[in-house]
């Protein structure tokens, strides 16, 4: 094993931008540093010959998606997890739920930043998920309104559920573990007609709702206009920005809260926010730090560029300072809300909801989580965009420089998303293939893959 100096525990409280005050914090971080040089080839190696400049947590090398994928088969604490083996596994959609080599979830990520990334988690890290959701939904089911009485109350997961995506595999995961949780909740397809989303959820009727805010905010014009009915507790968001008015909007037309708590699929459950909108670290487990285009820590009060994420849970494929893209901003004073956690909110994904015109003249929504997924899933492809240009008019822009057989891929890309269209009831939209080089945010470093071009909506 190389030799490497570890950090003591006054060092790691002077770095991460103050965010490691807690003495959990403190020393669970000490500990993964221990299991990743102990473990990682990839780690002892990026350590190697950094005795001097492990006098600091901010010294430790930051590191992205690119790289750790390059290096996968390095990177794990469990000799035995190879690229070649996850991606068999996670091919197979029957599998969502199930544990890879009988103890570990596996979840994919979207290319946003253009490289997707699959990430694996252990059974500690699956168990503090578990448990702080469970906390969160407790808190939340007591201030809604009251459920049906006699009954477990019910949920509905509405979500890219054709992948090994963190949400649905998580959810799949805890069904299979606890039955009991079958029979109060049922998952939905965002990428299914919106007609079939909307009879289920009238049979269903639950008495909670989890999607990401583009379908919550669709769920919320469906019951404006009474083609749903819902009586629901809470609103449950993730996964996509929320703005205020929006967010005041569904409440009102349902008379229920909405909260948008903030995760990833390298760390389920980094931060859930309170009734006043901003976001509380789950500080004892995770580690955020704010920064700007060096890498610098940025000081409260400030967006970042980007943001550091380090995992504190999982130990089998760890986690550290890794440039997770998002734009945060922490507050400079205490929230009003009570919470001592730091708080912060987040500027994440800034996709478009289409809005296109059908051959009788409706209008037809496409939401962006829902369109990527049925491309990213359907053709297998990552660097995209789908812009609207007019109101029965899209642009497919594909990069295609990384791809072996550009015209196949190509050829699939239109084919998924016609059908796509045609099953919203889209035939009469027009669609153009161009093959440009995509330009990421410059801010968080991710790509816009949704965007309607339309001064209005059409």
């Amino acid at each position: 094993m190389m030799a490497v100096s570890r950090m003591n525990d006054s060092n790691l409280l002077d770095g991460a931008h103050a965010l490691a005050r807690q003495p959990l914090a403190r020393a669970r971080a000490l500990q993964l540093i221990d299991r990743a040089l102990d473990r990682s080839p990839f780690y002892a190696r990026l350590y190697q010959g950094r005795a001097t400049g492990l006098d600091a947590w901010q010294s430790l090398p930051v590191v992205d998606k690119s790289q750790l994928m390059a290096a996968f088969d390095d990177w794990a604490c469990d000799r035995r997890i190879r690229l070649a083996a996850v991606q068999d596994w996670i091919a197979d959609p029957a599998r969502i739920g199930q544990d890879f080599l009988g103890r570990y979830a596996v979840w994919s990520t979207s290319g946003t930043t253009g490289v997707p990334g699959l990430f694996v988690h252990d059974s500690q890290a699956l168990a503090t998920y578990a448990t702080l959701l469970q906390t969160r939904m407790s808190h939340r089911h007591a201030q809604g309104r009251g459920t049906v009485p006699g009954r477990l109350p019910r949920t509905a997961l509405l979500i890219a559920s054709d992948g090994h995506y963190a949400g649905i595999g998580f959810w799949a995961r805890q069904q299979r573990l606890y039955p009991m949780l079958r029979a109060s909740s049922l998952a939905l397809n965002v990428t299914a007609p919106p007609e079939e989303i909307r009879a289920a959820l009238q049979a269903w009727q639950p008495d909670h709702v989890a999607s990401y805010p583009s379908m919550l905010a669709e769920l919320a014009r469906w019951q404006e206009d009474g083609r749903i009915d819902l009586k629901l507790a809470a609103l449950w968001g993730g996964g996509e920005g929320l703005c205020a008015s929006t967010r005041a909007w569904i409440s009102s037309v349902f008379g229920a809260p909405v909260v948008n708590d903030y995760g990833a699929s390298e760390c389920l459950t980094i931060a859930f926010e309170c009734d006043h909108g901003h976001l509380h670290l789950n500080d004892d487990w995770v580690l955020l730090e704010p920064v700007d285009r060096q890498d610098r820590p940025v000081p409260a009060g400030t967006a970042s560029h980007s943001v550091l994420l380090t995992n504190l849970a999982n130990h089998v494929q760890p986690v550290i300072r890794y440039r997770l893209g998002d734009s945060v901003t922490f507050l400079d004073r205490a929230c009003a809300c009570g919470d001592a956690r730091p708080a912060f909110t987040v500027e994440g994904r800034c996709d478009d909801t289409l809005r296109l015109r059908d051959a009788q003249d409706r209008e037809v929504r496409l939401l962006p989580m829902a369109l990527t997924t049925a491309l990213e899933e359907g053709a297998d492809i990552h660097r995209f965009q789908v812009v609207q240009t007019e109101a029965r008019a899209l642009v497919l822009r594909l990069d295609l420089d990384r791809e072996s057989d550009p015209g196949s891929v190509s050829d699939r890309a239109t084919q998924v998303l016609g059908h796509y269209l045609r099953s919203q009831g889209l035939d009469q939209v027009r669609l153009r293939v161009e093959h440009d080089p995509l330009a990421c945010d410059e801010r968080s470093g991710k790509l816009r893959q949704v965007l309607c071009l339309l001064d209005r909506p059409a």
